[in-house]
């Protein structure tokens, strides 16, 4: 069953009046997000600001649309586009399923993500391929379909904290939002990455900037939201557009998130390592 609940990719593309005519025809908000914390910022612990992130994650399944550009240090550039499935598991845990539609010489390669606490399980299947592929170790830093995302960090576009152990530092501002700084450890051998230091917003509880860390004190990569793509509707706030630079490489990979859809009966089989490629309609 879908029910679409969001115009927000119609509305940031409408003049404000035609777009907030259609949100309120369907009983929706979307609002530049510049309220006030969420949280009060002195006192939200480690797990209030974690807790405030995954409140922005609808508790259901659901759909969302992608657009991706991936541009070289020469200019060049290409696209992709896929379909993003989210559902919670019984405790709430992430997963979440990613599936290519163009180019359509890889149309129905998939990705999965399964999520328990520390522990993060990926899958990766391509349609020629009889059974999907546990990507383990250093491979989980490998690039996903050519693009400057790696296996382990695509969750980020959905505001989830990079996974291992993550402190609180002090807060900081990103073109004038006040956000909190939380530093996240991993082994290197198990995830390519020594640290990922991540900027939520305070107002929203949205990531806006995640920058990550192979060695030394200079990121290898930086995703950042394009702020003026962030609103607030209902009680969920997103960030529409996300970039994520590669810099040795000089490549950057940017995603466009469209309509959000509600899919109240996405069946189980779909977030099985044994199945979750498995054509869809």
């Amino acid at each position: 069953m879908k029910r679409r609940i969001s115009l927000a990719s119609v509305s940031s593309r409408l003049p404000h009046a035609i777009g907030g005519a259609l949100l309120l025809a369907a009983g929706l908000t979307a609002v530049p997000a510049q309220a006030g914390p969420k949280l009060e910022p002195s006192q939200a612990s480690l797990s209030d600001i974690q807790g405030c992130m995954e409140s922005n994650l609808v508790d259901r399944g659901a759909l969302r649309d992608l657009n991706v550009t991936v541009t070289d240090r020469e200019g060049g550039s290409h696209g992709l586009r896929m379909k993003l499935y989210w559902k919670p598991g019984q405790k709430g845990e992430p997963r979440v399923q990613l599936r290519l539609v163009e180019p359509l010489a890889l149309n129905g390669s998939s990705y999965l993500l399964l999520q328990s606490g520390l522990q993060e399980q990926v899958y990766f299947h391509l349609p020629s391929a009889e059974n999907a592929l546990h990507v383990t170790g250093k491979n989980m830093s490998e690039p996903l379909w050519g693009t400057d995302f790696s296996y382990g960090e695509i969750k980020q576009v959905l505001g989830l904290v990079f996974t291992g152990s993550t402190e609180r530092h002090g807060d900081a501002s990103i073109n004038g939002r006040k956000v909190y700084v939380l530093e996240t450890t991993n082994d290197p051998i198990l995830s390519g990455y020594r640290k990922v230091v991540s900027y939520v917003d305070q107002a929203t509880c949205v990531l806006l900037k995640s920058e990550f860390f192979v060695k030394g004190e200079q990121p290898l990569k930086t995703l950042v939201a394009d702020p003026a793509s962030v609103l607030t509707l209902d009680d969920y706030s997103v960030a529409l557009n996300y970039t994520m630079r590669n810099h040795p490489a000089g490549s950057r990979t940017q995603i466009e998130m469209s309509d959000f859809t509600l899919l109240e009966r996405l069946p189980e089989w779909m977030f099985d390592p044994q199945r979750f490629f498995d054509p869809y309609e």
